[in-house]
């Protein structure tokens, strides 16, 4: 902060401060912090659709198999190992050693109720689909069993990264009771104070061994000049994610923290409601796309932090096709097109507008600041952004509804591309009988689309699918029912003495299993 001309505050006085402004809650627990810049609700498994609530979730709970690697290929977890016996069935083994945090056993019993179940009056887990899929699960014993599928599904494994739940504790009443988390992995839930912080403490029996870490704490502070006194401070030891690239400078300045980054599945991407008016034309969507300078956004917001994406999946993916129309900074070619769409200029060079559309977004000081420039770049093809910011739960509300035209937003982990199917047929336009879960939130449809994307979800063979992805990629780059931006780099500020931390592509906290801490900061 010696840059800036503040002091450098106080641990205690920076949670003083963010106490003030939050109001009276519970203390936290004494541990190594994390500071995350939004609020997980639910960390079970079976509900946990948000970043925040997954990242945590992954701790808590063990799944048959991880993608939180290097390479977002499935790993085995609580499986031992799994044999694909045929295109629709799977021989599954699990470890004899995995225990749940209450001591029992975790069984074959628990798999078939985790997964048979989402679709349970009891549950109606927004991942019902799983549970759709599966013909029947066999079980042959404590740690052995077999799955059945009604037909292929590719990306099945990936699937089963799902946390899976005790069901001893969850088969009468089919949902956790309050403060009652109980799960497998390598740390047990301690506490929570909702909308603040929650509290993890590390699983002595863990299966994959202890973590070093005794206790982490995951603080919530929207905001970025908190998170940053917090750090600099020393009342947050770390911050994935959680610092905007502008405030980078001043961080390097302090001895005791470090800054590191690396390459990421995440994927930052303008939503359009294909099914308004304005945007219902592909040449309006193409001049957007056009009109945006993503390169000025990089240098200018992004310290160069960031590539720009052609799609979903990011260049080092088995399945990318980086050969597809691209919509690079053009604003003559976008007022042609908006020209031939019915928009033309209403006064030349004068101040009114080709069109107007509104822009929605979070309450992030940083998106905000994104949404600003992107609306002054527009502004220069004659199209009038009205940005609007909202806290997050509104805006995500708004989103699902479909109340938007135009959405910024972030896949932050883009490993299986049968997320295409999950985004872009139209089976997942949100609706009441899928319980607004599906994420084809502007209501896009393509029925040549929704065909591959049937096949590719169907296809065992890898080179085969690589095709089918390869057509479904260009043909999304060419009708755009989103605007690609980036690929944003993961960006660790870390304290010093945190050792052994990994930063994994899908930016999940699995870093923390190895990870130790030294001597706290004073």
């Amino acid at each position: 902060m010696r840059r800036l001309g503040l002091p450098l505050l106080a641990p205690a006085v920076i949670v003083a401060l963010w106490a003030g402004l939050r109001g009276a809650e519970p203390e936290a627990p004494e541990g190594f912090t994390v500071l995350l810049d939004g609020a997980p609700k639910n960390l079970d498994p079976r509900f946990a659709t948000s970043d925040f609530c997954v990242k945590l979730s992954r701790l808590v709970f063990g799944a048959l198999v991880t993608i939180d690697n290097q390479t977002g290929e499935p790993e085995l977890d609580l499986a031992h190992s799994i044999t694909q016996a045929s295109p629709i069935r799977y021989d599954i083994e699990l470890r004899k050693d995995a225990l749940w945090h209450d001591g029992q056993p975790v069984t074959s019993e628990d798999v078939r109720y985790t997964l048979m179940t989402l679709d349970d009056p009891l549950v109606k887990s927004p991942f019902a689909g799983v549970s759709a899929r599966i013909d029947k699960i066999e079980v042959r014993g404590p740690h052995g069993l077999t799955i059945h599928l009604k037909e292929p599904h590719a990306p099945f494994l990936s699937d089963l990264a799902m946390g899976i739940v005790p069901s001893h504790l969850l088969a009468a009443k089919g949902q956790f009771e309050a403060g009652q988390v109980v799960g497998s992995g390598p740390f047990r839930f301690l506490s929570q104070s909702e909308g603040a912080w929650v509290a993890l403490e590390a699983n002595d029996r863990y299966y994959g061994g202890a973590p070093k870490l005794p206790r982490v704490i995951f603080r919530v502070m929207p905001d970025d000049n908190t998170r940053l006194l917090a750090m600099m401070g020393g009342s947050g030891q770390m911050a994935q994610n959680a610092t905007a690239p502008l405030m980078l400078p001043v961080l390097k300045e302090d001895p005791d923290l470090v800054i590191e980054s690396a390459l990421s599945f995440k994927y930052t991407y303008l939503g359009l409601n294909v099914s308004t008016p304005k945007l219902k034309d592909v040449r309006v969507r193409q001049a957007l796309a056009l009109g945006i300078d993503r390169d000025e956004i990089i240098r200018y917001k992004f310290n160069g932090t960031a590539q720009k994406a052609t799609g979903l999946l990011a260049p080092s993916h088995w399945a990318y096709k980086g050969d597809v129309d691209t919509w690079e900074h053009d604003p003559a070619r976008a007022r042609a097109l908006l020209d031939a769409a019915g928009y033309p200029d209403p006064d030349g060079d004068g101040p009114r507008m080709r069109l107007e559309l509104t822009y929605k977004t979070t309450t992030n000081k940083f998106r905000q600041s994104i949404a600003d420039l992107i609306a002054a770049q527009l502004a220069e093809i004659g199209v009038g952004i009205k940005v609007v910011a909202y806290e997050w739960g509104t805006f995500f509300g708004d989103i699902k509804s479909g109340n938007f035209e135009i959405c910024a937003l972030q896949w932050p982990s883009v490993t299986e591309p049968d997320l295409y199917a999950w985004i872009f047929h139209s089976s997942n336009i949100p609706s009441p009988e899928n319980r607004s879960a599906g994420a084809n939130r502007g209501r896009y449809a393509n029925p040549a689309l929704d065909a591959l994307l049937d096949r590719g979800r169907q296809e065992i063979d890898r080179e085969r699918r690589k095709a089918i992805y390869a057509e479904v990629q260009a043909i999304l780059a060419r009708d755009l029912p989103y605007i690609s931006l980036f690929h944003e780099d993961n960006i660790l500020v870390r304290h010093k003495d945190l050792k052994g931390y990994e930063i994994v592509p899908n930016a999940r906290f699995r870093g923390l299993e190895r990870a130790s801490f030294g001597a706290p900061p004073l």
